[in-house]
């Protein structure tokens, strides 16, 4: 018989995307969506091309300077929800870009706890 693989071990082989940034003083900053929700949400993308189409969907030419689309694991998901990003409220997994996903956000994202425990 067949196994059948769940969504940690899933998350755990796979390779990930995030939008970051890196700032003159070796600050390294990942992606907050709506920061004002209670820390907001850290975008998460399935794909290089899906990290790409929003960050070059999202805002204009000025705020995006200095953004690009990193390749992460599971381990430095775990090291960015523990480090720069602890005070975001949940992870959203390939988000809409601006303003579509704004409302969705509570609805496709999910509790930052529940994801670690995931990974």
């Amino acid at each position: 018989m067949g196994r059948m693989l769940n969504k940690s071990s899933t998350l755990m082989r796979r390779p990930l995307w995030i939008i970051d940034s890196h700032e003159s003083n070796q600050k390294k900053d990942a992606l907050t969506i709506d920061p004002d929700l209670d820390g907001g949400f850290l975008a998460v993308f399935s794909y290089e091309e899906e990290a790409e189409a929003f960050l070059c969907l999202s805002g204009d030419d000025e705020q995006k300077k200095g953004w690009h689309s990193k390749q992460t694991t599971a381990e430095g998901l775990v090291a960015i929800l523990l480090g720069p990003c602890a005070n975001v409220k949940g992870v959203v997994l390939d988000p809409l870009p601006w303003p579509l996903s704004r409302e969705m956000l509570p609805l496709v994202s999910m509790n930052r706890d529940s994801f670690l425990q995931c990974l």
